[in-house]
């Protein structure tokens, strides 16, 4: 009975999670996006864990995952927003936090799961580019929310 009910929690967070898969996949291979994604044992080799210029790495012993997608490609930027906010709207994710700021807007979106987890997905819109950081792991609102502003 226990396996049973831990593999069905497991094929829900699966299932659950895929859709953000699916947005990276879909964009993978498109000229001028960078998609990165770090396993939580490949954090674990790492030091000091950057995403840009924000040090991750008081949390990234939390992180089950870690995923990012950049683009720069006038062309694509558009569907990535829509897919990304389609991806958000039906999986019901809900706001943590929006700023609008001298042309840039950042959302982050989050979806609790049981036992602990959460996944939080940052979009970040400004002129010529978007970028969406997707993780998810044991971490708190407010561990994303000190990320976003240091």
């Amino acid at each position: 009975m226990k396996k049973t009910i831990l593999l069905l929690l497991f094929t829900l967070i699966s299932a659950l999670s895929y859709g953000q898969k699916a947005l990276f996949d879909r964009y993978d291979d498109a000229d001028k996006v960078t998609t990165v994604y770090i396993s939580r044992s490949m954090m674990q080799l790492m030091g000091d864990v950057k995403v840009g210029d924000k040090d991750i790495s008081k949390i990234a012993s939390r992180l089950d995952y870690l995923r990012i997608l950049s683009c720069e490609r006038s062309s694509l930027i558009p569907s990535i927003i829509r897919t990304a906010q389609t991806i958000y709207k039906t999986q019901k994710y809900n706001v943590a936090m929006k700023v609008k700021n001298n042309g840039e807007q950042v959302t982050i979106y989050e979806k609790k799961y049981g036992n602990g987890k959460h996944e939080y997905s940052l979009l970040s819109i400004e002129k010529g580019e978007v970028a969406i950081i997707n993780l998810m792991g044991n971490v708190t609102l407010r561990d994303i929310q000190s990320l976003a502003h240091h």
